[in-house]
């Protein structure tokens, strides 16, 4: 617990070091504990127990009736959940990892990528990848079996990935990405989103996207609630003016 504490409450703080998070469990503990034991305990045991400790994050913001519900009448067999975030590196590692750099500063960020399944409650992957390794990237290597349902944000927006998901009988659900062309799958005309939605409020409807494959899905659109419309309108408000 001494471990995990120090760990946690470190990588919070900044960049961990092995000197850090041993002077950390010697302050809390009065344990005298080196670096380089620590830097032995950074084994794959290590590594399993934060997964596991993550995973019982992940579940404990979860709705577990729900999520029993799911297990004994959906009809999925998985439900997977990716995200990413960024982590900051030392800038020593920037040949490894990459990150952001001009002619005055050097940053050295990684990708953590997870998925998760929500039924099983364990990770299907888990990586830690160079910065150029973005979601848009990560989102094809996947690999999908019949019945899966796989839930992204819009950074992993693919529209050949739905094609994708299609082929192999599996299911994803995704956020409206602006700007997206929408088109009728009868006419194959491009669909005014806005216009319609000033008029019916909210929709559920299939539509044809802008691919080769003129792949067919199904489009919802609902109202937020006032208070996170206020969020948005004031996010879009402050947000900085792009220059034309």
């Amino acid at each position: 617990m001494d471990f995990l504490s120090a760990v946690c409450t470190e990588s919070a703080i900044g960049i961990s070091s092995y000197n850090n998070i041993a002077a950390h469990i010697g302050a809390d503990s009065g344990s005298c504990v080196s670096r380089q034991a620590l830097w032995k305990k950074a084994t794959t045991p290590c590594e399993d127990f934060f997964k596991k400790i993550l995973a019982l994050v992940i579940t404990g913001k979860i709705n577990t009736v729900f999520v029993e519900t799911l297990k004994t009448q959906s009809k999925y067999k998985r439900i997977l959940v990716q995200d990413s975030t960024i982590i900051r590196l030392p800038a020593a590692l920037f040949s490894e990892f990459s990150g952001v750099a001009n002619g005055q500063t050097k940053v050295c960020n990684a990708h953590v990528q997870c998925v998760y399944d929500l039924l099983s409650e364990q990770f299907v992957s888990f990586s830690i990848d160079p910065y150029s390794i973005n979601d848009l990237t990560a989102a094809p290597e996947i690999i999908l079996e019949a019945n899966d349902l796989v839930l992204r944000d819009r950074g992993y927006l693919i529209l050949d990935e739905i094609q994708r998901h299609l082929d192999n009988n599996a299911h994803c659900i995704y956020r409206y990405k602006f700007n997206m062309v929408l088109k009728d799958q009868l006419t194959e005309e491009q669909i005014d989103l806005f216009s319609i939605l000033k008029k019916e409020k909210s929709l559920d409807i299939k539509i044809m996207l802008n691919n080769k494959a003129k792949t067919i899905v199904r489009l919802l659109a609902y109202p937020v609630s006032k208070e996170v419309a206020d969020k948005r309108r004031m996010k879009a408000k402050n947000a900085p003016q792009k220059k034309t």
